[in-house]
């Protein structure tokens, strides 16, 4: 029989916390990076909300420009370690853009275009899109009770710093990074859940879907493992910003979904795609 503290021990391995203290400690450690841990934010647009986020990192990729990342942890259950995504690739309009605050004109530029070549996203066809999640078990792969609760809610406070710091705490961003006039700052806002959850996209033919019972063949589906997910995440109408006061913000933000042993390499393609591609004007 356990002892006491040893139930105790026990019980902080079923929690998020060293998880947590993972993740920052590799951003931490980062030549490029600030973080802090449990980052409270607050706004308050059509109702307020207010928490912390796991982990808050600004990360310089140029002179005049900030990564913003908002980073929520979430230790997968080991028995539900399962997260399949559905897309909508079958749609046609193109992905939601990055928020990406120009500080020229001082507002979020909506038609920057934002891609990410080493990380698969040669160009807004290549996102993943997700839309959906769905949990599943480890050892039956029958579907979880929560399986919609665990990822949304973790991506939900995500996207709550995110709005928060764009529309509210803005100047907390120029503190950490010590700059004491932001005014010529870019500022790129990305979302993240990091998951220690299997990824997997599932790919299938809409033709050989069944209209009398919604079903298709097994064979018929295909689960293509990933190491990270773009996710279109559906904004609550109080998280949607308003930084641009003639323009209500996006409907959908784009986060994404990385697995935690995918997470270092994520952070490195990141930044070199940041430093190489994208955010130079044109």
């Amino acid at each position: 029989m356990q002892t006491t503290e040893e139930n105790i021990k026990s019980g902080l391995n079923n929690t998020g916390v060293f998880l947590e203290s993972i993740i920052f400690r590799s951003l931490h450690g980062h030549s490029m990076i600030k973080a802090t841990r449990e980052e409270p934010y607050s706004g308050f647009t059509s109702e307020g909300f207010e928490g912390t986020i796991d982990v808050f990192a600004v990360i310089r990729v140029q002179t005049d420009t900030l990564i913003v990342l908002c980073i929520e942890c979430k230790k997968a259950d080991p028995n539900q370690k399962h997260w399949v995504f559905d897309r909508r690739s079958t749609e046609t309009n193109e992905s939601f853009p990055f928020e990406y605050l120009e500080a020229t004109a001082n507002k979020i530029n909506y038609d920057k275009n934002i891609f990410f070549p080493s990380l698969g996203y040669e160009g807004k066809m290549y996102f993943d899109q997700a839309i959906e999640t769905f949990e599943f078990n480890e050892v039956s792969g029958s579907l979880s009770r929560n399986q919609i609760e665990r990822p949304y809610f973790a991506l939900l406070k995500a996207n709550e710093a995110i709005s928060s710091f764009i529309d509210e705490k803005k100047e907390r961003i120029f503190e950490l990074m010590e700059i004491s006039n932001g005014s010529r700052t870019n500022l790129l806002f990305i979302p993240l859940v990091v998951t220690t959850a299997n990824l997997s996209v599932a790919e299938y033919k809409e033709n050989d879907i069944s209209r009398q019972n919604g079903t298709i063949p097994i064979d018929k589906i295909n689960l293509i493992p990933k190491q990270w997910i773009h996710y279109e995440f559906p904004l609550p109408y109080k998280l949607v910003t308003r930084y641009n006061r003639e323009k209500v913000g996006l409907a959908k933000r784009p986060s994404f979904i990385v697995n935690s042993e995918s997470f270092p390499d994520f952070i490195d393609l990141l930044i070199a795609d940041c430093g190489r591609y994208i955010l130079p004007e044109e």
